[in-house]
């Protein structure tokens, strides 16, 4: 078991055990990535980053060779960061590696074809010892406190097996869960009566009841209007909850390929530079489908009024299905957030904080929606967002995060 050097990788989707389209051959040069597209990928005229990497002979640089380390957008989406980087810094520590020297096909071999989306990545490094099949959520979640604790003993392969390809800060486990809440390793095959699910841990800085308020804003914002995914409570043997959300980029053995706005857009999320009118020209480029416009202004408009202000350019993703139609994901990491600063991480016509009605009409006109409709929208979750104290108390919020939660809301006025 190592960490081989990936001088160059193979690139397929996986679009499901029996269906497996190779996509070309990724090399990494000088600091510098090169697609290649495979013939028969040519041929297809499917493209898997259509914005600045649409399908063509030749080979194929990074649209901005400053973001990513040199790595093309679509292939930075595969890798983790945040507390998926900790775990593969960890293990190559573990290995006698010192993690500044992997490069970005290194780290895309570590995913292999256990990522997010359909994209798969061989030859693949395989560094996790084998764990058992099923999983103890409860133990994962000490385990990675103790991880972020500073340690770094057997304990990372099974969570790095679980949980090394999500993106994000907070600990995470991506898992197959059946009716009863018993969980497996999820990324493969799974028996018929499971499900893919992503499951996220307590962080450091979390509200001991940050599962229930996730669970919650999911609520409010489908009463909202907003697209989301199907979201559940994990008890643990402890009283603990865990927040799991069921993986919209799997369906049973299937698989879609998935790409997010930072990676179509080159965005920094660390510099906070887009805004909700980029995201839905970006909507309208991508799936040229007035009615996805539509939904991303709908988005937009939740998360300023639910003050979920972590609304980063890697918080909005796109999906293409095997015909290669694309559509809005749906909405995720829906939650109560301060933001960088106390503003929107994604501005509204170029307002961080302080953001009114007018800001957001004009912005429907990017989406082609008249001052009525729009209307419309706002009020709706507007409306969603002042039954919080309901679905605080349906989803098992304590008294003290609905109270403060619930000021903050208060406060938000368009």
């Amino acid at each position: 078991m190592k960490l081989n050097s990936a001088s160059a990788l193979n690139i397929s989707l996986h679009w499901d055990s029996n269906d497996i389209q190779p996509v070309g051959r990724l090399a990494y040069r000088d600091r510098m990535a090169f697609l290649e597209y495979d013939e028969t990928f040519l041929a297809a005229r499917v493209h898997i980053s259509p914005v600045h990497h649409r399908t063509g002979g030749g080979l194929h640089r990074p649209d901005d060779p400053s973001a990513f380390a040199g790595l093309h957008g679509v292939f930075n989406d595969s890798l983790p960061d945040g507390w998926g980087r900790l775990l593969v810094d960890r293990r190559a520590l573990q290995l006698g590696i010192d993690p500044a020297t992997l490069t970005p096909l290194d780290r895309l071999a570590c995913v292999g074809c256990s990522g997010i989306g359909a994209l798969c990545y061989e030859p693949v490094s395989d560094v996790w010892q084998p764990g058992p099949e099923k999983i103890a959520l409860e133990q994962l979640a000490t385990d990675a406190g103790r991880v972020l604790a500073g340690d770094a003993s057997e304990i990372l392969s099974v969570l790095g097996q679980v949980g090394g390809s999500p993106g994000g800060a907070r600990p995470k486990a991506l898992v197959a869960i059946n009716e009863n809440g018993h969980a497996i390793h999820g990324t493969a095959q799974i028996p018929e009566d499971y499900q893919h699910y992503l499951v996220k841990f307590p962080g450091p800085d979390d509200p001991v009841d940050i599962a229930a308020i996730e669970l919650a804003y999911g609520m409010m914002a489908r009463d909202a209007g907003v697209i989301t995914t199907e979201n559940r409570l994990l008890g643990g043997n402890q009283g603990n909850s865990f927040f799991a959300s069921k993986r919209f980029d799997r369906h049973g053995s299937g698989r879609v390929h998935v790409h997010s706005a930072c990676g179509l857009l080159y965005s920094d999320i660390r510099s906070p530079a887009l805004d909700y009118k980029d995201l839905i020209l970006l909507t309208r480029a991508v799936t040229r489908d007035r009615r996805q416009c539509k939904a991303m202004f709908r988005l937009a408009v939740f998360n300023v009024l639910a003050h979920n202000r972590d609304d980063h350019a890697r918080q909005f993703s796109f999906i293409m299905a095997r015909d290669g139609t694309w559509t809005m994901a749906p909405a995720y990491d829906l939650t109560w957030s301060q933001g960088p600063g106390g503003e929107q991480s994604c501005s509204v016509m170029g307002h961080g904080r302080d953001i009114t009605q007018a800001h957001l009409i004009q912005l429907a006109r990017q989406a082609d929606l008249n001052e009525s409709d729009a209307a419309e929208i706002i009020d709706q979750c507007r409306a969603a967002t002042v039954k919080w104290p309901l679905f605080a108390a349906e989803a098992g919020v304590g008294k003290k995060s609905i109270a403060l939660i619930g000021q903050a809301l208060a406060k938000v006025r368009v």
